[in-house]
């Protein structure tokens, strides 16, 4: 049983019917508006940055983990 199906508490989704798999997308798509308006409006206002800078290719912006090399300098 994949990781879908032991979430989902469904069969696996290879084996799910056209309408099973909406009814699944459309609990899904609930449950994330759910948790941003459960969200920290300063946390959704930090991420909201984050992804604005990302899509302008800001990369100064995004804190980003160092290669091991960059380290050694």
């Amino acid at each position: 049983m994949g990781t879908f199906a032991m979430i989902s508490g469904h069969q696996h989704s290879k084996d799910l019917s056209f309408a099973e798999m909406m009814s699944l997308k459309s609990s899904s798509r609930d449950r994330q508006v759910d948790a941003v308006y459960a969200a920290d409006p300063q946390m959704l206002e930090m991420a909201a940055a984050r992804a604005k800078a990302a899509l302008r290719g800001n990369s100064a912006s995004i804190a980003r983990p160092q290669r091991f090399s960059a380290l050694s300098n």
